[in-house]
């Protein structure tokens, strides 16, 4: 059962739309994941709201060459996208972050003069009272904003339930940021055909893909000359302690460590030496993996689309090719 109350300031509604009986809890998801072969972490604990402004800073980092390949693609692009988009659409944005790339594809409707209401999921309601607050949102004439604070379940069950209505009208669920590389493919494609039954065969996603193929520039914006990566990754260590209710994972005892290859990049904190604790026995040199951010070439965006049951309709590329915004109806 959803508690769909509003939360935050009036300006901008936030709806509170977690589920209450979902039963998830990430103190056991990280006991489930430190019992898998092989062992890891979830990816979720390096985005508390410490670790969403980190994000955010590395997110303007010049190492950091995902960003500014997205923004350079919806710069290009963001016109032709928003004409494709009928007037009185519902965007949905999977994990909205500041806003700033998507602000590019929102201005696009301004500029048209199409009206549509634009939807920000996030699971920090700390972070989405914060960016409605710094955003412009009062300037923007054709567009309405709205938070919802969830997970992406979370999410997939709210617009189930708009899409028994009628009247909610055609939707576009946008996940930028090449999030669905944080899935292993059969993942993704699971993840992406769950939002692609609950909308209907008019209606569009919207997915960011990284398609970089360059190895360095590759590790380098997971090993940034000036560190807040690593910052970054060591607090996911400092959550899992407070989640777990003890200092089980010390910051002496680990160290960040990661590895690229054409098909994804790998993070993982190794074992200095070896440790003991309450939820586990680890030996030196131990990697336990948290993040995991695979790679879209073509022929790999491809079979996403076909396991997703998705149809490949356009692709929007940066200049350098590497970086894809792609448009894709729900193959009927």
């Amino acid at each position: 059962m959803a508690t769909n109350g509003a939360v935050a300031k009036p300006a901008v509604p936030i709806l509170d739309i977690r589920n209450t009986v979902s039963g998830f809890s990430l103190a056991n998801e990280i006991h489930k994941s430190l019992n898998g072969s092989p062992r890891s972490l979830p990816t979720l604990l390096l985005y508390d709201e410490k670790g969403l402004k980190l994000f955010e800073n590395i997110t303007y980092l010049d190492d950091y060459y995902l960003t500014n390949a997205e923004i350079d693609a919806l710069q290009a692009h963001s016109a032709v996208i928003a004409a494709q988009i009928p007037a009185g659409s519902h965007l949905v944005e999977l994990g909205s972050g500041n806003l700033r790339k998507v602000k590019i594809l929102l201005d696009a409707f301004e500029h048209s003069q199409k009206s549509v209401h634009y939807y920000a999921l996030d699971i920090s309601l700390p972070e989405l009272e914060r960016t409605f607050s710094i955003a412009d949102t009062a300037s923007y004439k054709h567009v309405k904003f709205q938070g919802l604070y969830g997970t992406y379940d979370d999410g997939l069950l709210w617009l189930s339930e708009q899409r028994k209505n009628p009247s909610f009208g055609q939707t576009c669920v946008i996940s930028l940021g090449s999030s669905v590389g944080n899935f292993s493919p059969n993942d993704a494609a699971k993840f992406l055909a769950g939002f692609a039954t609950a909308i209907g065969p008019s209606d569009t996603l919207l997915v960011g893909l990284d398609a970089c193929q360059d190895l360095n520039r590759t590790f380098k914006a997971y090993n940034d000359s000036k560190g807040v990566t690593t910052k970054f990754y060591r607090n996911g260590l400092d959550h899992a302690n407070r989640v777990l209710g003890y200092e089980a994972f010390r910051q002496s005892d680990w160290q960040p460590d990661t590895n690229v290859n054409p098909q994804r990049h790998q993070a993982g904190y190794v074992a200095l030496r070896e440790v003991d604790n309450k939820d586990g026995k680890f030996a030196a040199g131990e990697r336990i993996v948290f993040e995991v951010s695979y790679k879209y070439a073509t022929e790999q965006s491809n079979q996403l689309w076909q396991r997703s049951k998705l149809k490949h309709l356009t692709a929007f590329t940066n200049k350098a090719g590497d970086y894809s915004q792609l448009v894709s109806p729900y193959e009927v």
